[in-house]
This record gives structure tokens, C-alpha cells and sequence, in this order.
């Protein structure tokens, strides 16, 4: 659990330090999709790969329903299988 988390702070980190240097002068965020879909991917994995772990006997960790749904980003030839089979 604690690669997991630390694979998840390192890639958030990289993806704001990513979006803070794509401020423009009207403090919008410039910057080409391509540019963070790695990290992007890696903190849904992530996130995928928490949401559906689970501990028998424990109410406050259970199972997630079959049907959870995670967006992708700006992928318009994924699916949801996709995203699902890199969690297994």
C-alpha cells in the first residue's frame, strides 16, 4: 500500500508542477493534453486500483459495485474495459 501511495503522490506532484508552469500571463492553463496524459493515467490507476480493493468482514472497506464508471481522459478510442483491465 505504500508504493501505491507513494506512486500516487509522485505523479500528482508532477501533473500540478506540469499545470503550474502552463499558467499563462491571464492565469489560464495552456497546455497540450499529450503533455499530461501519463500522469493523468497513472493517478486513475491508481485510484481505479483503490476503489476496488476491499477487505472481507470490514463494513467501512467493501466491495465497489460492478458498474463503477471512471472517465477517461481525452481518449476517444478507450473504453471503460480498458481502463478496468489494467487493474487486473
Amino acid at each position: 500500500m505504500n508504493g501505491l501511495r507513494k506512486h500516487l503522490i509522485a505523479n500528482y506532484n508532477s501533473l500540478v508542477k506540469k499545470l503550474n508552469t502552463s499558467i499563462d500571463e491571464d492565469d489560464f492553463i495552456q497546455i497540450d493534453p499529450s503533455y499530461i496524459t501519463r500522469e493523468l493515467d497513472a493517478i486513475r490507476n491508481t485510484i481505479v486500483t483503490l476503489a476496488f480493493s476491499s477487505q472481507q468482514g470490514n463494513d467501512d472497506f467493501q466491495e465497489m459495485e460492478e458498474d463503477t464508471h471512471f472517465e477517461i481522459f481525452n481518449d476517444i478510442n478507450s473504453s471503460e474495459e480498458d481502463v478496468k483491465s489494467t487493474i487486473t
